[in-house]
């Protein structure tokens, strides 16, 4: 798919002005970029080129615009990673925080992001962490823009109630570690340490 067929795709993800620049991107490293159902773990996430395949990022679907291009521009980071310094250097290290404020620098020059958006990220790319979604400032400035208000953050459930993640899971919160709760999955009795920030819908029955 050549950069004219890109376009019209991405312009149903990301936010108006900025599918140029990842069409851009897509085209000058190869990329084959691959639409997901939500995952309970990751927004999305990056794979080299094997003897069958170039780069590919994947990004969950259910992500808005801002979202989206956020993530996006995270998964290229690795890819240039990746390209310049090879599979072992670490993969969020000082190179790949480098190369992510980069590769963000021309989204954040231009009048693309709204005002509270290109605030957090900025702030955000000062020292990027693994995932956005552990920037609490970052996180709840973008779920400002998600169309669909039945989610909310695990943090925002109180202790012994449920909720189902946006893969279909089904947990009841059970108490604070740090920055994650314990949680008990209902159909396995598992337990898992489920981030606060990560959104949920909450169960009022079983």
């Amino acid at each position: 798919m050549n950069k004219d067929q890109l376009i019209p795709v991405l312009k149903k993800y990301l936010p108006e002005g900025s599918e140029l620049y990842a069409a851009d991107l897509m085209e000058k490293h190869k990329i084959q970029l691959r639409i997901k159902n939500p995952r309970l773990t990751k927004l999305g996430d990056y794979r080299p080129p094997t003897e069958k395949s170039s780069h590919r990022i994947s990004i969950n679907k259910d992500l808005n615009p801002f979202a989206f291009l956020i993530t996006f521009m995270h998964e290229v980071a690795h890819l240039v990673n990746f390209e310049k310094f090879g599979p072992r250097v670490p993969p969020h290290g000082a190179e790949w925080k480098r190369e992510f404020q980069l590769v963000s620098h021309p989204i954040v020059e231009r009048s693309i992001l709204p005002q509270d958006v290109h605030l957090a990220l900025n702030r955000y790319l000062k020292n990027p962490k693994a995932s956005s979604c552990t920037d609490a400032f970052l996180v709840r400035t973008l779920r400002q823009y998600d169309i669909n208000n039945e989610w909310i953050l695990v943090e925002e459930i109180q202790n012994g109630l449920y909720f189902e993640t946006q893969d279909g899971r089904r947990f009841q919160k059970l108490d604070k570690m740090r920055t994650r709760f314990r949680c008990n999955e209902i159909k396995t009795g598992k337990i898992y340490l489920v981030p606060g920030l990560m959104q949920c819908k909450p169960i009022l029955n079983l």
